[in-house]
């Protein structure tokens, strides 16, 4: 297997580490004592994390204070049921998405901290693999910030100008999140406000040029379609927060839809 297909692009400020035979671990410069191989795969002295995807994440207490979480890759949809957490695209997932994550935190659009990424290979081009982030402090994910009530402390309209803002800021940046949805979205209050970071850039694509108003309304289509399969009956997300959600988003740019 070709090198450039194992790691692809890495980004500066990280260390390409072998772990052993078919085993790859991507880790930022700071943090090569603390997020090794065993880290990753291991389940020992973890605590399951509040944050979930296709499953809970793993949280891990660093020596400076800060809780990673680990992420292990599973499939969704059909696959779910039969693949789980094998996978056999090249460079693996978890290279990918730490690379993109990068690039989206060097253009300035609100997002978590990666720390590492590993893959373990199986048997020929299939492998497992998880990521490591920084756990944001303090924040929630959009749909919990409805089901949990805080949305009353925080203020729908400050919530949803935040939200907005972010996703206005990411497509203004060329970048495409194919898996939009309310838990792909974290909502954070920190001392300048209200603040909505974009998560989960797994099979996020970079756009060159302006960005295709259809690629917008694709993406407003695919969170909506979020807020209908977990609140159908819409008794936390109301149908008129979504108007003034789409609203917001357009009042700023009007000129591009």
């Amino acid at each position: 297997m070709l090198e450039d297909a194992i790691w692809g692009e890495i980004p500066p400020g990280f260390t390409k580490v072998r772990a052993g035979r078919g085993r790859w671990l991507v880790v930022r410069d700071d943090k090569v004592d603390s997020i090794t191989a065993s880290v990753c795969r291991s389940g020992s002295r973890q605590e399951v994390s509040r944050f979930e995807g296709r499953e809970r994440l793993r949280s891990l207490s660093l020596a400076n204070g800060d809780t990673a979480l680990i992420r292990t890759y599973r499939h969704g949809g059909v696959l779910r049921t039969c693949t789980g957490s094998v996978f056999c695209s090249w460079p693996p997932r978890p290279f990918r998405e730490l690379s993109i994550t990068e690039e989206v935190r060097r253009r300035g659009i609100p997002t978590v901290e990666t720390y590492g990424a590993y893959v373990e290979q199986l048997w020929g081009p299939f492998y497992r693999g998880w990521l490591v982030t920084r756990e944001l402090t303090g924040a929630q994910d959009l749909w919990q910030v409805f089901k949990s009530g805080f949305v009353q402390e925080l203020g729908i309209d400050r919530i949803l100008r935040a939200v907005a803002d972010s996703l206005r800021a990411l497509h203004r940046e060329g970048v495409y999140h194919t898996d939009l949805n309310l838990k792909n979205i974290l909502v954070c209050q920190e001392r300048g406000g209200v603040k909505g970071y974009i998560i989960d850039f797994d099979k996020a694509k970079l756009v060159l040029g302006d960005f295709p108003p259809e690629l917008v309304k694709r993406n407003l289509n695919r969170l909506l379609r979020s807020v209908n399969k977990l609140d159908p009956a819409r008794r936390h997300f109301l149908t008129s927060y979504w108007d003034d959600f789409v609203n917001i988003y357009y009042g700023v740019e009007a000129d591009a839809v």
